[in-house]
């Protein structure tokens, strides 16, 4: 009897020791979403405090996850410290267990960096990018005022797009252009296409065309009124075709220098957005930051340009409503949980990331709008 009760003992510890360690292993704090949710952390921390790091004029620097591993171990054994019925003081005896387990993870960085890096980083982003962003359903005016620094002649805060410039730059006609380009959008009335049109412009075969990387962004909307006449006024070298206004811009410099659309690069964009960071008044009146200056010699305000669009407010203390925080130079800097206008820009700053800083060789298909143009 005594041996039989010592066995079912020893079996209850046992059995109870695996099920604790393997539920652990899964779904405790060790597990699988743990890792998910810190991995997702980190990456949007260091967005964050890389445009900071641009906001002071620091430089930015990137440290890839490449891999995470993890190993779980268990150890159990019995030991005498539970008195069992049936014994006495002469010949006693007792019955105990002890167990254990462990997580040893070895997550891996790599430093991003180098000659083909930096190319990522500067070079003007590909118009695919910003046709899938707009086919997923993103606002065409956030991902404009993000990606583009010139359409036609109306110019984006071109000077944003690096160093914080030391004059206010040019945007109003820009976005009034955008609240038109998004007005047609909302109501289903606003196609944008990519096209190959060739340097010489000669027409090359159209299968020939998928072949090529798109060099022209193409934009419709109806002719339906004063909005669509307003909107063609604003965007030169529009075109009427079928009840629809049409224009090419082609993302170069034509034979008279006139420029049809320029992208901004990924790091134009980062030095734009960072100009939505607000700093302490202790670094502006001392010179920490790079300060912009009206004509009568008081200091810019950016919130006119991306006030709406991205805030990243400045606490010496931890925030406690904070989507996102990161501390720098002895303040806390965060995303404010209940701005969804930044949080949304934020996402959208970390897809573009995704899609530049590692794209891949193999790109989508190329979406043009079938419509021919005519005087």
């Amino acid at each position: 009897m005594k041996k039989l009760v010592v066995a079912l003992l020893g079996s209850v510890f046992v059995l109870t020791s695996c099920h604790v360690s393997s539920r652990t292993s899964m779904y405790g704090s060790g597990g699988r979403t743990s890792y998910n949710v810190a991995a997702q952390n980190t990456t949007n921390q260091e967005l964050l405090l890389n445009l900071v790091r641009l906001r002071y004029s620091d430089t930015p620097y990137f440290l890839e996850l490449s891999g995470i591993t993890t190993q779980f171990n268990f150890t159990g054994k019995l030991l005498p410290s539970i008195k069992i019925p049936g014994f006495d003081e002469e010949n006693p005896a007792g019955l105990g267990g002890e167990f254990a387990w462990s997580n040893q993870p070895t997550i891996q960085y790599s430093p991003l960096g180098g000659k083909d890096f930096a190319i990522q980083l500067m070079q003007p982003l590909d118009l695919r990018i910003i046709q899938g962003l707009i086919l997923t359903g993103w606002d065409v005016d956030r991902v404009f005022r993000l990606l583009i620094q010139n359409m036609a002649d109306l110019s984006n805060a071109t000077s944003a797009s690096g160093p914080i410039p030391s004059s206010p730059p040019n945007y109003k006609k820009f976005f009034e252009c955008l609240h038109l380009l998004r007005h047609f959008q909302a109501i289903g009335q606003l196609k944008i296409g990519l096209r190959y049109i060739p340097y010489d412009g000669k027409d090359i075969p159209e299968d020939e065309i998928y072949k090529q990387r798109p060099n022209a962004i193409q934009v419709s909307f109806p002719v339906n009124g004063e909005d669509s006449d307003r909107l063609a006024e604003l965007l030169e070298g529009v075109k009427k075709s079928k009840g629809r206004y049409v224009l090419n811009m082609r993302q170069a410099y034509n034979e008279e220098a006139e420029i049809g659309v320029m992208t901004r690069s990924l790091l134009g964009t980062m030095y734009y957005l960072s100009l939505g960071v607000q700093v302490p008044c202790r670094d502006m009146t001392s010179g920490v930051v790079a300060l912009t200056q009206n004509t009568d010699g008081s200091i810019f305000d950016w919130n006119e340009i991306i006030g709406d669009l991205f805030t990243v407010h400045c606490s010496p203390y931890y925030p406690q409503n904070a989507y996102l925080a990161i501390s720098y130079r002895g303040n806390w800097f965060y995303i404010d949980d209940s701005d969804i206008n930044s949080k949304r820009t934020f996402v959208l700053l970390q897809q573009i990331y995704n899609l530049q800083a590692k794209q891949q060789e193999k790109e989508g298909p190329l979406l043009t709008i079938p419509l021919g143009t005519s005087g």
